[in-house]
């Protein structure tokens, strides 16, 4: 995947193990848009090429987030979720191809956009996803 300008990219060597969206109010405000849609995978299976920063900033679920984007054009690349052990999030707008985000489930229906129809089949949580314990920072 990459930013809008191009000059930071990323690599996953591996299937993502939760892909979703995030209708979390935290989510909805830091993209402007009604929802959010995402890939988690171990940060060991990413690599990483150009200029980025990054802030921190809370998640829907309480936890701190590390938000990397690339330096030039601002583009969320991934974010670190500090509540999880070497766990990015990585919006799925930002892959070459498409067709790699496969969405499991809806998180955080319970702050969904009242007007924002959920149209498929997927799971809808209340709350956020499913984690393996041997993922959760606790």
């Amino acid at each position: 995947g990459h930013c809008r300008c191009g000059q930071a990219s990323y690599q996953v060597s591996q299937t993502p193990f939760n892909s979703g969206y995030c209708h979390c109010t935290d989510c909805r405000e830091r993209s402007s848009s009604p929802c959010t849609s995402f890939m988690m995978d171990d940060k060991a299976a990413m690599q990483y090429n150009g200029k980025t920063d990054s802030y921190k900033d809370k998640g829907g679920s309480g936890a701190y987030l590390d938000i990397h984007r690339c330096s030039e054009c601002g583009s969320v690349l991934f974010m670190d979720v500090h509540a999880l052990k070497n766990v990015a999030a990585i919006p799925s707008a930002t892959l070459e191809d498409q067709s790699h985000f496969k969405p499991t489930a809806h998180y955080w229906v319970s702050s969904k956009l009242p007007w924002f129809k959920i149209e498929d089949d997927l799971e809808q949580r209340p709350g956020p996803p499913r984690i393996p314990r041997e993922l959760l920072n606790i």
